[in-house]
Formats: structure tokens, sequence, C-alpha cells
């Protein structure tokens, strides 16, 4: 079973696992107490630790924390119900086992995201880290009716810095960029390196005209480096591929210009792929 689940478990929509993980937590207590056993009480941990260690793998750690306490408190139930001998004794192991599993594989799939996640050069996020960021905040936009922005980045002349100073002057020059613009950039901003030159900004809550602003205090703070820029909003139903692809039509046209200057795109770009929501 924990095999289907981390099989589909991502191509089904969050509330379904939801709904899953509750009424596997109902069924395991109601097996515990039509069961009613010492052996099958004690069997039951392993269940429960299963519950939970899908919980923390799949979702946030608040969330997860919130069905342990649904499974803690149906496996109480199940206890007092039956009258187990023992039962706070019991509770406490079944529940401290599943707690610890839980836990554990939560902060190493954590923590293994957080590199998969990460561009080892800069420390910023890589082209999937912020792919998977405009994903979700888009859906997050599409639930609560927010604006988001999308901005990419190509630093002007780099390549001929690279080959007048070579390769680690233009890694340094990466790493002091990508500190000094995360300097000025909003908490809720993410700002990632795609690849080589090419930097991209997702701007959750963000109107068009404030995303201008914010792209405007990383040309001063970089006063000494010009970059072109392409700037999207989104427009309230296309999906992360086709924002994207308008805001790469939006720098492909600033760089044509000359560099060192912004286009915003507009809605008519790109293939104007809409999101189902």
């Amino acid at each position: 079973m924990a095999g289907v689940v981390y099989l589909f478990a991502e191509r089904v929509p969050s509330w379904a696992f939801h709904v899953f993980l509750v009424l596997a937590s109902i069924e395991l207590s109601v097996g515990v107490y039509f069961l009613g056993s010492g052996a099958a009480m004690a069997g039951a941990s392993s269940y429960y630790t299963w519950i939970s260690i899908l919980a923390f793998y799949f979702l946030v750690r608040r969330q997860a924390v919130l069905h342990l306490a649904f499974m803690g408190v149906a496996y109480a139930v199940a206890l007092v119900v039956v009258g187990a001998r023992g039962g706070p004794a019991l509770w406490v192991a079944t529940m401290g086992t599943a707690a610890a599993g839980g836990v554990v594989v939560g902060h190493l799939v954590g923590r293994l995201r957080q590199v998969a996640g990460t561009d080892v050069l800069t420390g910023l996020a890589n082209r999937r880290s912020w792919e998977e960021t405009l994903e979700r905040e888009l859906a997050r936009a599409w639930r609560q009716r927010l604006p988001v922005s999308v901005a990419v980045i190509d630093l002007d002349d780099f390549k001929a810095l690279n080959d007048r100073d070579g390769h680690q002057a233009g890694d340094l020059l990466l790493k002091e960029v990508s500190a000094a613009w995360g300097e000025v950039m909003r908490d809720e901003d993410v700002l990632a390196r795609p690849g080589g030159d090419e930097f991209g900004i997702v701007l959750p809550n963000c109107q068009q005209g404030q995303a201008l602003q914010i792209l405007d205090r990383l040309r001063k703070k970089t006063p000494d480096l010009t970059f072109s820029a392409g700037l999207a909003s989104w427009d309230g139903s296309e999906h992360a591929g086709a924002l994207m692809e308008r805001a790469d039509i939006a720098l492909y046209r600033a760089k044509n210009r000359g560099g060192n200057d912004t286009v915003v795109a507009g809605l008519s770009d790109g293939s104007g792929g809409r999101s189902g929501g």
C-alpha cells in the first residue's frame, strides 16, 4: 500500500491525499477495536508509523503534525473503547514510534529537497526549484485571486567578461550579484539562477508596477553592472510554462534593443497556454 501511495500521491489533488490519510487512520483504529488482541495492538505500531512517514514525506510539517495528532486521537479512542490493558503505555510507545519515524523522514526529505533545489555556485534556487515555486505560487494565486509576476534576467556582456578574465572571475561576479540582489528582494520573492548568467525571479502577490520597481532596485544595487530583463504578469488563467514563455520573449526583445533594458510582455505574447485552475 505504501508503494502505491508513493507512486500516485503526487499525481492526485492534495485534498485527496489528506482524505486518504484520515481514512487510513480511522480504518486502522477501527481494526484495532475489532481485533482487540494485544498482538494486534502491538502490530498496529508499524502501520501507524507508515502513515506518519507518508504524511511527513508528502506534506509540510504543520499539516503532517495535524495528521499525527488526529491519528493519536483515533488510536486513543480505540484503546479506551476496547479497554486495553496498559493502554496509556501502549499509546505512548506507538505514537512515539510513529512520530519519531515521521519526523526523521521529514527532516531527511527536506534536506534532500533543499540540496536538489539549490544552485551550487550561488546558493540560489535552481531551475527545478524555480519552476516548482512558480507552479505553487500560481496555484495559490488562483485560489486567493492574487497577482503574480515573473522576471527573467540576463547579464549584459557576461560572455565577454568570461573570455577576458576567465571563468573564476565570472563565477565570482555571479556570487556577488546573487548576494547583492538578495538584499533588496522582498521576503516572499524567490530569486533563482536557472543556469549560466540567467536569473529568474518569482514575485508573488506583485502587480506589474511593483515588479518594475523591484527590477529598478536591482539595477541601483549593482550600478556597475547592466542587465536585460523580461517581465510578465500572470493573466489569471495561464499555466506556468506559458507565463515563463512570455517573460522569455520579453527578455529576447530587451536584448535585441541593445541590453540594459526591461521589456514588459504583452498578453498576446507566447503560445497563450491556459491553466485549468
